[in-house]
């Protein structure tokens, strides 16, 4: 998705602006326009919000979101800029969302876990009251 095609010739003045995660967008994408910066993290629209970091010149997140969405300290990139070249700004995207899938993959694998080991918790306490009767 190349936003700069979307935004450079369109009404939008927007200042430098440092979003957290109870900001608002405000602007663009009508589906998470008007969405926290949280809620759009907790519908998994990572990519959207790195596109906007890469893509933009005066959007940029505080550092904790930077990091969720997979943007290392080494891929940061000085604000107000962005990444002009587009096959270097996808392969920039493509890097961050290949750091949150990972994340997620973990986070799934670790409630798996924790849901295995409260059914054997469960089934054990069963076993346990049914012995007591």
């Amino acid at each position: 998705m190349d936003l700069s095609k979307e935004f450079e010739n369109s009404s939008y003045s927007v200042n430098m602006r440092k979003l957290a995660r109870k900001s608002r967008l405000g602007f663009g994408y009508q589906d998470i326009k008007h969405i926290t910066i949280q809620d759009i993290l907790i519908m998994n629209k990572h990519k959207q919000l790195i596109n906007i970091y890469f893509g933009l010149d005066k959007i940029t997140f505080m550092d904790d979101i930077l990091d969720e969405l997979g943007i290392d300290e080494s891929m940061r990139i000085e604000k107000p800029g962005k990444i002009r070249d587009l096959p270097q700004r996808s392969e920039a995207v493509n890097k961050a969302l290949v750091v949150v899938k990972a994340r997620k993959k973990e986070e799934v694998e670790a409630f798996r876990e924790m849901a295995k080991e409260l059914r054997a918790e469960v089934k054990a306490e069963a076993k346990a009251e049914k012995k007591k009767k």
